[in-house]
């Protein structure tokens, strides 16, 4: 059925079996929603800086870094589309607009705050592929491995809550496949940008600036062999479940399980006749 398996495969599966049933078994494709080409334009631009540090020994200029993000949020959007919900579709264009400035803002940001502290650059955005004994192998595209640790960097509308970094499994599904490269036993960083009015009063850890009206939000989080071992069976019980044709649905009073987050709403089964408030 499948042939290999990404940390956002595992999570769908989770979140909701018939979703992961239309995507990749079926190969029903719909295209991620605004947040997610924002993601593509900021994680274009700090790829971007990374790669020039690593060509050149410096890193570019704040507007390079600017001009790749704009870029690939552009390209993503009119190549790829984007998925909006019927009432995002009456204001798209300043949604649209409104996504692409976040990005732009957002790789400026780690370009001019983060991308200066790091000094030992050892691998950016490069595909891997790994056999971690779950006998189907993972495929995975780490940020970057900076400095000894593994950092990934997500774009959100808001902070995360407290404790969210611990219960991610992209830190343990990659610390097992880039051990499979050489990479030794690696803690994780979330680095987490976020586009707000004023810098939170609580946290001094915080990374702010006033100009762009970015935030950073550096979350630490440490990773153990049994970490690994709840991952494998997680994913051991994943791939039973599949090859027996087992896709059980979101439970319909998850938050994700409506036509806000789902872009598989409309042709899903499972919401015959549910009314939608």
């Amino acid at each position: 059925m499948i042939s290999e398996l990404t940390q956002s495969m595992i999570n769908m599966y989770y979140r909701c079996g018939h979703q992961f049933y239309l995507r990749h078994i079926k190969g029903t494709k719909r295209p991620p929603g605004i947040a997610a080409r924002k993601g593509t334009g900021t994680h274009a631009g700090v790829e971007y800086g990374y790669n020039q540090k690593i060509a050149t020994g410096e890193l570019p200029p704040e507007d390079e870094v600017a001009d790749a993000a704009h870029d690939a949020y552009v390209k993503a959007v009119k190549e790829e589309g984007v998925w909006l919900t019927p009432e995002e579709k009456a204001e798209a264009k300043a949604l649209l607009g409104k996504g692409l400035d976040e990005s732009i803002g957002c790789a400026r940001f780690y370009r001019r705050i983060v991308a200066p502290t790091d000094k030992e650059i050892a691998l950016v955005e490069e595909r891997l592929f790994a056999d971690i004994g779950v006998g189907i192998p993972i495929s995975f595209k780490p940020d970057v491995v900076v400095d000894g640790k593994l950092r990934d960097v997500k774009t959100a509308g808001k902070r995360w809550p407290k404790g969210r970094e611990d219960g991610e499994i992209q830190p343990t599904l990659y610390r097992m496949g880039l051990r499979e490269h050489g990479f030794g036993d690696l803690n994780a960083e979330f680095v987490v940008l976020s586009n707000v009015k004023n810098k939170p009063k609580d946290d001094k850890e915080i990374l702010f600036d006033e100009d762009l009206c970015v935030i950073g939000d550096p979350r630490p989080t440490e990773r153990t062999h049994e970490h690994e071992e709840a991952l494998k069976l997680r994913i051991h019980n994943m791939m039973e479940s599949i090859n027996k044709g087992v896709f059980l649905p979101a439970h319909p009073e998850m938050y994700t399980c409506s036509p806000s987050w789902c872009g598989y709403y409309d042709i899903c089964p499972y919401m015959k006749g549910r009314k939608v408030i």
